[in-house]
């Protein structure tokens, strides 16, 4: 085999191991290819000079980038892009640090058993809740006695 297809084989095999490396996590692949790719350029300047070496350089920079924005684009398009990335982005403020309204001596419902966690219900919204002491059964009426961070505190409501 010549240095000419030397270049090309490790050049297309640096990028298959790339592109491999979505499907098979841990960097290995992708480091892998990454030394094809610079080996194709070390074949390149070793063979051919500093100008040829230099353009192959600058070849395979620039397809690695059209590669990657193409990738960016295309990517949550296909069937398998769908499956594993986020249905929709969350806007500046919304996630965990959003400040709730604060629940204390509000009245709910727990929906599952409180043992001493689970989730209770108060004016149609889901919340993970702490029963203070004793266990709350699910459909019980409870009343939220503190909140401690982002820790809601219930008990039983009396009856």
């Amino acid at each position: 085999m010549g240095a000419f297809e030397a270049i090309i084989v490790l050049a297309l095999v640096g990028f298959l191991l790339i592109a491999a490396e979505v499907f098979v996590p841990g960097m290995v692949l992708g480091i892998l290819g990454g030394f094809c790719l610079l080996g194709a350029v070390g074949v390149a300047y070793g063979n051919y000079g500093a100008l040829p070496g230099t353009l192959v350089f600058a070849g395979l920079a620039v397809v690695t980038m059209a590669g990657v924005i193409i990738w960016i684009f295309s990517f949550p398009q296909t069937a398998l892009g769908r499956r594993i990335m986020l249905r929709q982005s969350l806007e500046p403020g919304e996630g965990a640090a959003t400040p709730r309204v604060s629940l204390l001596d509000q009245e709910g419902t727990a929906l599952t058993p409180l043992r001493p966690s689970g989730t209770a219900r108060f004016e149609g919204r889901k919340v993970d809740v702490v029963a203070e002491s004793a266990f709350i059964e699910a459909g019980d009426a409870i009343v939220v006695v503190r909140e401690e961070g982002m820790r809601v505190v219930v008990r039983k409501k009396a009856a």
